[in-house]
């Protein structure tokens, strides 16, 4: 992570790795730009097409989601939501932010 707004997710396959890199860019208080480049170092002769719409159809299904959350402001407090395994990244996330002074509204 490179925070407060760039975070990077590396998937190991058995014949390489895929990286992506999520880096938020704030337009306002309530909408946020995100620049997703993509880059694998396996089947590098195979189109990327496949792994670009595979990629459009996971952020789709998190954007519908995301779009009905309420509050719309991202809990730092860790105990404000039940957390799994896979929420790993997100709590690294949140507690990065709460370490740099950061609050509900990402003001020091």
């Amino acid at each position: 992570m490179w925070l407060p707004f760039t975070a990077k997710l590396s998937v190991t396959f058995g014949n390489g790795q895929l990286h992506i890199l999520n880096a938020a860019c704030p337009v306002s208080a309530r909408k946020t730009r995100l620049f997703v480049p993509i880059c694998r170092n396996f089947d590098k002769d195979a189109p990327l097409q496949d792994t670009l719409d595979f990629n459009h159809q996971v952020f789709g299904e998190d954007k519908d989601i995301v779009e009905e959350q309420y509050p719309e402001d991202l809990p730092i407090a860790l105990q404000d939501e039940v957390h799994i395994a896979g929420d790993k990244s997100s709590i690294a996330y949140r507690k990065g932010l709460a370490a740099l002074g950061l609050g509900r509204s990402f003001t020091p």
